[in-house]
């Protein structure tokens, strides 16, 4: 070993809080410390700083030390300077000591330092100081901290309200620019409108006159539209009179026909039955055709069926199942055999309706179902429903 070189001192390891680690380094010399470690060397132990410190602090065995403050344990990166540190003993033999608070060596303005801190500390806990940051401290309170522009936690607190109003500030003064605009653009629209007005006040004179001649104008045209109107009302209703007269006379028309079809059937199935008679064989009733009692109605189950109702000579009436089974004349005087769906069961008083209508020798009245893809059925279940049973329940 050279004469001119020296021993390093041992550096002692010490545990970085959050609160030296986060606050108190970056505002007092502007570096954010990579990890929660540092190394001390040239230690001293102030009673008489010690002994300032609260009761509290004191009780609980809180120290202050002077020290040089190195970030690793060889190498040569340091804090500027020499610092007074809060520490105390750990718990625990194999634990590093910690650091609590990082403040400048001078006793005197130990206690005022700690205030700034503390109040820092306080002040980052709350839930809209999320920009208090350990950068934003580094890069700007260590600076004005340096500068003497925050000496204290007053004016930390003064710093902190201003940086908390900017946004309110801003607003304000563009909001004041704005209604500036807003004056000068309705000062101009004013002005605009003042010209305006008294183009529009030529304008209108011009207007009311030519007003003038249009309402005379709209007046003989209204007359002229009532007059139109009342005639076209007049040819509407002969119109109609005379649509009412054409349909009446088509229902005529079509009446006749019908009478004359069912005439012309009725005089088949007599020839039928005189052709019966000659053979010896007697009917038992009479053999009048079928006739058409109601107009088709469609089914009310949103199906494209379509009833009807129909009044014949019952031939033959029987119970296949859960279905019946009817013949009955038609109206061309032949047999004509329909069945029911059977979907709800045996339909029992419309089956005994129905004998009993063979059995006295009278006609039925009975409800056919049908589609154009298909069949006439009887509707039983139809005939039971309360909208049609008084066709055949007398």
């Amino acid at each position: 070993m050279s004469e001119t070189s020296q021993p390093k001192m041992k550096r002692h390891r010490y545990h970085l809080t959050p609160h030296a680690k986060d606050e108190t380094i970056p505002l007092r010399t502007g570096i954010i410390p990579k990890g929660n470690k540092v190394f001390l060397d040239e230690i001293e132990i102030d009673d008489d700083g010690t002994a300032q410190q609260t009761k509290g602090q004191r009780d609980a065995g809180n120290y202050h030390i002077l020290a040089n403050v190195w970030l690793s344990e060889f190498g040569e990166e340091r804090l500027p300077g020499r610092w007074r540190l809060v520490t105390v003993e750990p718990d625990q033999d194999f634990q590093d000591p910690p650091i609590f608070t990082l403040l400048p060596p001078d006793r005197s303005s130990a206690r005022s330092e700690a205030n700034l801190t503390d109040y820092l500390k306080k002040e980052r806990k709350k839930d809209d100081r999320t920009w208090l940051s350990p950068e934003y401290i580094a890069k700007t309170l260590h600076p004005l901290l340096m500068a003497g522009t925050i000496r204290d936690h007053n004016d930390l607190a003064s710093h902190i309200n201003e940086w908390m109003m900017k946004p309110v500030l801003e607003a304000k003064d563009a909001a004041e620019r704005q209604r500036h605009e807003e004056f000068e653009a309705r000062a101009l629209a004013e002005r605009e409108r003042d010209l305006a007005k008294a183009e529009k006040d030529k304008a209108t004179q011009a207007k009311e006159e030519a007003e003038r001649h249009r309402l005379n104008a709209q007046q003989e045209k209204n007359a002229a539209e009532d007059q139109w109107e009342e005639e076209f009302r007049a040819r509407e209703a002969a119109e109609r009179a005379r649509d009412v007269a054409k349909e009446e006379k088509q229902e005529v028309v079509n009446r006749l026909a019908e009478v004359t079809n069912e005439r012309n059937q009725m005089a088949q199935a007599l020839a039928k039955i005189r052709e019966g008679s000659a053979s010896g064989e007697a009917p038992k009733f009479s053999l009048e055709v079928a006739r058409q009692i109601t107009k088709p109605w469609p089914s009310r189950t949103g199906s494209d069926y379509m009833n009807i109702g129909i009044e014949a000579t019952v031939d033959d009436v029987r119970q296949i199942g859960s279905k019946i089974s009817l013949t009955y004349l038609d109206r061309s005087g032949n047999k004509q055999t329909v069945t029911d769906f059977g979907y709800h069961g045996f339909v029992q008083l419309v089956y005994d309706y129905l004998m009993s209508c063979k059995a006295e020798c009278r006609r039925a009245v009975f409800i056919l179902t049908y589609r154009p893809d298909m069949k006439m059925r009887l509707a039983a279940d139809t005939m039971m429903l309360a909208n049609y049973v008084n066709l055949w329940q007398k």
